[in-house]
């Protein structure tokens, strides 16, 4: 059984930092090891629910991690939709891993129903993230999920930004 939890500060990270370090390897054959990806690490202190911005852990019977996922604020970040016409109302989801061995098997999807309840509990209409070609089979669960292509980067890292637009909890209840 899964569980899915929010990441506090009162969480034990230390297991969650070497998840993400290994998922870093696997998908993209490098290590945390540049000042930037430090940060990347950085998860109680950066996610808190006063910045509208939540991280999320996956766990299985064991209480081994098996995912992971993150929602911050768009207007913390770079690179911004063209179409996005107010950052107060749009949400960035991030750090989306899962387990090699559990693709396919719900735990993306479970991790991603938090993100996205948060995320209408923040008040964010709108949720983007960007991914790779490569990773295809993240393309497709994106898909799925109802994200839309909105630019591809043409980038040596074959990125692409994808968007969604949020039911409100109202209509989502009816």
């Amino acid at each position: 059984m899964t569980t899915v939890e929010l990441i506090t500060p009162d969480t034990n990270c230390e297991p969650i930092y070497q998840f993400l370090v290994e998922q870093m390897q696997v998908h993209y054959g490098r290590p945390l090891d540049s000042e930037r990806n430090q940060q990347f690490l950085n998860l109680a202190e950066q996610f808190n629910p006063a910045k509208r911005s939540q991280a999320y852990v996956a766990y299985n019977e064991a209480g081994q991690v098996i995912g992971t996922g993150c929602l911050t604020p768009l207007d913390d970040h770079d690179h911004r939709p063209a179409h996005c016409e107010d950052l107060q109302t749009w949400g960035y989801v991030s750090r989306i891993y899962v387990a090699e061995n559990l693709h396919g098997q719900g735990v993306g999807r479970k991790i991603y129903e938090a993100i996205e309840v948060s995320a209408q509990l923040f008040g964010y209409t709108h949720l983007c993230l960007n991914t790779h070609k490569f990773l295809n089979k993240g393309c497709s669960f994106w898909g799925r999920q109802g994200y839309v292509e909105y630019e591809d980067m043409q980038d040596e890292w074959q990125t692409i930004w994808l968007s969604k637009e949020l039911v409100p909890l109202v209509e989502a209840a009816l």
